[in-house]
């Protein structure tokens, strides 16, 4: 027999089937319910658990969006890392092992634009310093040449009174005298005014030659001086350095250097030289 649906007093349709005994039995069949609003019906026979868990996906989605917008507000990477996972709170998340799936990609970012500067900084520093140095050898450089050429335009005489003179101070040094090549010019000025720069040079017109110690060398220093204030191993009166050795050492013992010099304080006055 064809199956008839009638309707019941509840609205729902009745199916009804014949059976091989010959009775009719009738099945009520619910209606699908629609919510309003809704895009689609939902079954009522769905199991509890399905939408229970439903709605706990839902809730962690927006708890972790909010995670990311108060760490991404606050400035907390480790926050917006912990937001990032779907439904997960910052203390909820795994910290014992990381996975592909941990990495914070703005963490990561930050550690590679701060490898870039600290790298970009080294890169800096070094060519700086590399230009610094690489200027300051320009400069050394420009220096001595300077000097040299000065020392080539100085007359030949003067070239060798220095390079006694120079030596003069080496050994001066290494025995104790605080002298250095900022007293050459000083020197200088005494050897010329005193023998014109001749290491031979003997006066036997002064006073010390008529006691009968006449004065000799470079610094013209007489016989007696030159024996107090010379230097084991310098010993002749009239060699070059021999002279100039005794007569600083005799400048510095009485006058303390220099600038105390007679002669040299005198010019530096505007007036002529003095024997010393």
């Amino acid at each position: 027999m064809p199956e008839t649906k009638l309707p019941d007093a509840g609205g729902s349709p009745l199916a009804r089937h014949s059976k091989a005994a010959g009775r009719t039995v009738y099945t009520v069949v619910p209606k699908a319910e629609v919510k309003a609003g809704a895009h689609r019906a939902e079954d009522d026979k769905v199991p509890l658990a399905h939408r229970v868990s439903a709605i706990v996906v839902a809730a962690g989605v927006a708890a972790g969006t909010a995670a990311i917008a108060n760490a991404a507000t606050s400035g907390s990477s480790s926050e917006l890392a912990a937001g990032a996972e779907f439904g997960a709170v910052p203390d909820q998340q795994p910290k014992a092992v990381q996975t592909i799936h941990d990495v914070n990609p703005g963490g990561e970012v930050g550690r590679l634009l701060q490898f870039q500067q600290m790298y970009a900084q080294q890169a800096f520093e070094q060519a700086t310093k590399l230009a610094a140095d690489t200027h300051a050898q320009r400069e050394a450089a420009a220096k001595a040449e300077a000097e040299r050429q000065a020392e080539m335009r100085k007359p030949a005489k003067q070239r060798e009174i220095e390079g006694w003179i120079k030596e003069a101070i080496k050994v001066l040094q290494a025995n104790g005298t605080n002298i250095d090549n900022n007293s050459i010019d000083e020197i200088y000025t005494i050897i010329i005014k005193e023998s014109n720069g001749n290491p031979n040079a003997v006066n036997n017109w002064d006073s010390n030659a008529l006691r009968g110690t006449p004065s000799k060398g470079l610094m013209q220093c007489i016989d007696p001086t030159f024996r107090a204030y010379k230097l084991p191993g310098y010993d002749n009166i009239l060699a070059p350095v021999d002279n100039i050795i005794a007569g600083v050492r005799y400048t510095y013992a009485r006058y303390g250097g220099f600038h105390n010099h007679p002669g040299l304080v005198s010019m530096n006055l505007g007036g002529g030289y003095r024997g010393y």
